[in-house]
């Protein structure tokens, strides 16, 4: 991106680029001297925004998570959207599987609590459980537990499909246990009519 940038838009930039060359070559093909280089600066300048690769990678991840949420826009509650929901964030996985490989890969190293990313993903589950909470509440009750209980089972099919993709398939196996998971769980009462 030629001419001169404010902090935010170059930062922006760079997160943008280093996705699309994950997304093209995968994480492996992510370097900070590459990435500099697509990026129009030196390595050092690089440096200046993400000191390490393990920083940079992180912000990619948190990135990637804010670009995906788009997907969610404008999404109102009511009868089925839960559903809806659940089936477009399965459908991107699946769009993106180098993504959903980095993030894969950087959510089981921070685990580890000096990873750059462990306080991220600590506190993951409980950003989502609150933001969508509302929807998931307009169909079910205790939907702070189902987003929870959600989440663990598609991040767990998500790993399985990184695994084989060629063997599992992922939206297969998704339907095959999200109908259940949602057919067990206490819907709420509907609101009697005027």
């Amino acid at each position: 991106m030629p001419g001169r940038m404010e902090r935010d838009e170059r930062r922006a930039h760079i997160l943008a680029t280093a996705m699309d060359i994950i997304d093209e070559r995968g994480h492996q093909g992510l370097t900070m001297r590459g990435l500099a280089r697509e990026c129009g600066l030196s390595a050092p300048g690089l440096m200046h925004y993400f000191p390490d690769l393990a920083t940079l990678v992180v912000a990619v991840v948190v990135y990637r998570e804010e670009r995906d949420e788009e997907i969610f826009e404008g999404l109102v509650p009511g009868p089925g959207v839960t559903r809806q929901m659940l089936d477009a964030g399965i459908e991107n996985i699946v769009a993106r599987p180098k993504a959903a490989e980095l993030f894969a890969i950087v959510e089981a190293q921070a685990i580890d609590p000096r990873h750059p990313g462990h306080d991220y993903f600590r506190q993951r589950v409980d950003s989502i459980v609150a933001e969508y909470a509302p929807i998931v509440g307009a169909e079910y009750e205790q939907p702070e537990e189902l987003i929870r209980q959600l989440i663990a089972v598609s991040d767990g099919l998500q790993l399985n499909w990184l695994r084989d993709p060629s063997a599992f398939d992922l939206l297969e196996r998704w339907h095959a246990i999200a109908d259940p998971l949602l057919a067990a769980a206490k819907r709420c009462d509907p609101a009697p009519s005027g």
